[in-house]
């Protein structure tokens, strides 16, 4: 089930946050980072998806006035099961009346991030410029979807 991040739901974003660290980049140690949440989960900008069990194994966040994707997550023990595909998608649901959607994901040249890339060009993103390396150092694009 997806829904709305709720302000309990801080602790275990941080967690998440935590675990993809070494792709993205130092987070949950930064004031910014976490008055980012705190301001996506306010303005209901940041949604969640469920297991069976009702633990929260992805996080997908939004920014609605620039029309983008600004985070995008699923647990190591979750993945596999379509959880950022349906992020993904619900992203899109929310975002597509306002044109086109803009996300930053990993390059090309970037192995750990081919699922991401995967989700995103199934979804009709395409590569539109480079954006540099990321907090990490690992090169990153902007991708586009035509609204």
């Amino acid at each position: 089930m997806i829904r709305i991040l709720e302000p309990q739901d801080y602790d275990t974003w941080i967690e998440l946050a935590e675990e993809v660290e070494p792709l993205f980049g130092p987070m949950i140690d930064s004031k910014e980072f976490q008055d980012g949440i705190k301001a996506c989960i306010q303005s209901k900008n940041a949604f969640g998806i469920e297991n069976e069990n009702g633990n929260l194994a992805g996080i997908i966040a939004l920014d609605r006035d620039k029309n983008e994707i600004l985070w995008l997550a699923v647990g190591k023990e979750y993945r596999g099961n379509n959880y950022g595909e349906r992020l993904v998608k619900r992203a899109i649901e929310e975002l597509k009346s306002h044109g086109d959607i803009r996300v930053q994901t990993f390059s090309r040249k970037v192995n750990e991030g081919k699922t991401a890339r995967g989700i995103y060009e199934r979804n009709r993103f395409l590569d539109f410029k480079d954006s540099g390396k990321n907090l990490a150092d690992i090169e990153t694009v902007i991708m586009l979807r035509k609204g």
